[in-house]
């Protein structure tokens, strides 16, 4: 297939990193928001809004994947403009929704949309992209994805202030409409052969069981107890969820989680560390919300600018931690940037006050999460595609995704479960347990990563494994080089 020309490969490049910003940003956007909606919905508890943000995160994570090969088999572009569709329309309805389990399920819905974006985009993008600027291109979604996630708090802070929680969803709309209206242009059909097998979608939805019930554990445990009935069922229909999905795994032609990927050292590894090291960086993020509105009393919008300068650390970190990384190896790297944001974490938890002190406290602390998180999630991201095939960049990418999705819900949970319900004068204790849990909570992750080591070939991967990879590139259900539709 002939290079497109640049100017089309820019159109294509633009539409489909705004359409994985947008599923990407609302992992993260909806955190600012949990105040006001606490305002809105007086008679539901923290633990009840934090499925406003584990809904998404549970069905993002869930469907990332088996989403991907579904699109391979119908057509990246039809599903990339489906994807937008329902991502968009289900954004009006969060923000319609006039109680919480409407909102939640709206947001599954939006998720659902959210889930067909991101594999999709991904694959359109590598398509217009020559194989030797393939890696260029990942890296520029990555950064995409990244800064999506990064600036959710301090755009959704301008965005409540202006109109409400409501407004964080209806922004949606008119960037879904155009991005959806410029996609029919620019876009072109591919698919993979006829005979691709369908994806596990069953699979899919027992996994996103698990990880619910999971969270549902964590987040009622300390109303329910820990050794409560209740509590060890949730526990025990996770274990039998997860037990199934590796069942199926094992056997299906098109599996929620590929067993070929798994055997890769790397892949498995960094993925491993990229969902603990989320499950500290989320809890942080929703504990530093929460303290800022209601120990320092900040409007949602002073908050959102309060958290905007670890984002901006990150990304400042990003790139010259990349180089490094190439230099010295991830795991140095990476090691490193959990350790300094474990630090920040806990300086968190012991060191910030009772009283507003932005510039001489929370800006330096904030910094050091920030550089932390810039040195080790994208070095982890980019830890887990090291030893995959090029043509199968889209499905590493989107497992790396789930990955962090199933992180991000299990740190809200834990840290719903650390702060509790509290009395106003306790508030300021239970929330600096959570930043000290999150702190904690890097401990597994680091030393997980130390397993990190990159392959024995010449060119980096581990032979035996990688050759067997390669083999299934073009095995049926795998997610090979694009191409186009057949007429």
């Amino acid at each position: 297939m002939s290079s497109p020309p640049p100017l089309r490969r820019r159109s294509v490049t633009a539409v489909t990193l705004v359409g994985a910003f947008m599923a990407f940003l609302d992992a993260t956007i909806v955190n600012i928001a949990v105040p006001d909606m606490e305002t809105s919905f007086p008679r539901n508890s923290l633990g009840d809004l934090s499925w406003v943000l584990n809904g998404y995160n549970i069905a993002f994570a869930a469907f990332l994947v088996p989403f991907g090969r579904l699109a391979d088999r119908w057509g990246r572009k039809r599903s990339f403009l489906l994807g937008l569709v329902v991502f968009t329309a289900a954004s009006g309805l969060c923000a319609l929704a006039g109680n919480v389990p409407l909102l939640v399920g709206a947001r599954v819905l939006q998720a659902m949309g959210g889930a067909l974006l991101v594999p999709t985009s991904l694959a359109l993008l590598l398509e217009v992209f020559p194989a030797a600027r393939r890696a260029a291109a990942v890296a520029a979604y990555g950064a995409a994805s990244a800064v999506a996630a990064g600036i959710g708090p301090s755009v959704g802070g301008v965005l409540v202030a202006l109109r409400g929680w409501e407004l964080v969803f209806l922004v949606n709309l008119p960037l879904g409409a155009v991005t959806a209206a410029a996609g029919r242009r620019v876009l072109t059909e591919s698919r993979e052969p006829r005979g691709l097998p369908l994806p596990d979608l069953p699979g899919a939805g027992v996994l996103g069981v698990a990880v619910g019930a999971l969270a549902l554990a964590a987040v009622k445990a300390q109303d329910w107890g820990w050794g409560a009935p209740a509590t060890l069922g949730f526990l025990a229909l996770a274990a039998a969820a997860l037990l199934v999905v590796a069942l199926r795994s094992a056997r299906h032609a098109a599996p929620v989680v590929d067993p070929a990927l798994l055997r890769l050292r790397s892949f498995s590894v960094a993925n491993a560390a990229s969902l603990l090291f989320a499950i500290a960086f989320f809890a942080t993020l929703l504990c530093n919300v929460l303290y800022l509105t209601a120990v320092w009393d900040y409007s949602t919008l002073r908050a959102g600018l309060a958290v905007t300068p670890a984002p901006i650390a990150a990304s400042l970190v990003a790139l010259p931690a990349e180089r490094l990384a190439r230099r010295f190896g991830a795991r140095t790297v990476c090691v490193a940037g959990m350790l300094v944001f474990a630090a920040g974490a806990c300086l968190y938890g012991t060191w910030i006050g009772p009283h507003p002190d932005f510039a001489g406290a929370w800006l330096p602390v904030s910094a050091l999460t920030g550089i932390g998180a810039g040195a080790s999630l994208p070095g982890l991201g980019a830890a887990a595609l090291a030893d995959v095939p090029p043509a199968r960049f889209a499905v590493g990418t989107a497992a790396n995704s789930a990955a962090r999705q199933t992180g991000a819900v299990l740190g809200v949970a834990l840290l719903v479960a650390a702060v509790g319900t509290p009395a106003p004068d306790a508030l300021r204790h239970a929330l600096q347990r959570g930043w000290l849990l999150a702190a904690a909570s890097t401990v597994p992750a680091i030393l997980l990563t130390l397993f990190l080591t990159g392959g024995t070939g010449r060119d980096g991967r581990a032979p035996a494994v990688a050759a067997e990879a390669e083999e299934e590139v073009s095995a049926p259900g795998s997610a090979a080089t694009p191409r186009r539709a057949e007429p």
